[in-house]
């Protein structure tokens, strides 16, 4: 014959020490989800300029999150809606209108067709963009015919199509020209590289922040 006998004080301090795991649990879940949202912003902007030439500051720090609570468990990484040029560089499609073309269609009139505007080498800076500066130099100097002067329109002879041209030396030199609508495709990985990062990093972020937790609540 033999006795079996449970000892129930081991189960006694695992109930315990679950219900304590439980009751930290929301709290540690929401310091893991923030911590990794970190990581997530940080790997987006270490990301830009792989994805973009030459991207200027305003580019790089364009990302944000929002924090999640013991309360609310998610936490979200987004590019500001001031930079309104990254839905179409995330998920591809028309290029919006560049606020530079209301400008120039302001001056233009009807002279230009309804295409969209693109700038020439001579007048983009190093991140790709138009220079400030040349638009005081159009409006400045629009429709006069002397050395340096520009026009919008289509100029005649030749086979250059319609955009702002600037006389000099007999010549003209294109600053902007239209285009038809292009199309871009996606080139900024935000869901493969945040889903990457995410499932990374977050379990180890989770089990510090339950330890932290557990010990404070000794």
């Amino acid at each position: 014959m033999i006795d079996i006998k449970v000892d129930t004080s081991g189960i006694s301090k695992l109930k315990l020490s679950l219900g304590r795991i439980k009751n930290q649990m929301p709290f540690a879940t929401s310091v893991a989800l923030n911590q990794t949202a970190r990581d997530v912003q940080q790997a987006y902007r270490a990301e830009v300029p792989r994805s973009f030439v030459n991207p200027v500051a305003y580019t790089r720090n364009a990302f944000r999150y929002t924090k999640s609570t013991k309360n609310d468990l998610v936490a979200t990484v987004f590019p500001d809606s001031t930079r309104r040029y990254f839905p179409t560089e995330i998920f591809g499609g028309q290029r919006r209108t560049k606020p530079y073309e209301g400008f120039i269609r302001g001056l233009a009139g009807n002279a230009l067709p309804r295409q969209k505007l693109v700038p020439t080498r001579i007048v983009i800076n190093a991140a790709g963009n138009p220079k400030k500066s040349v638009f005081s130099q159009i409006s400045n100097r629009l429709s006069t015919t002397d050395r340096g002067g520009f026009f919008i329109g289509t100029p005649k002879g030749g086979n250059r199509g319609p955009g702002v041209y600037r006389r000099s030396r007999g010549q003209l030199h294109a600053y902007f020209v239209t285009v038809d609508e292009p199309k871009y495709e996606p080139r900024f990985p935000l869901a493969e590289l945040g889903s990457r990062v995410a499932g990374q990093v977050f379990t180890t972020h989770l089990s510090k922040a339950l330890d932290r937790a557990l010990a404070s609540a000794k």
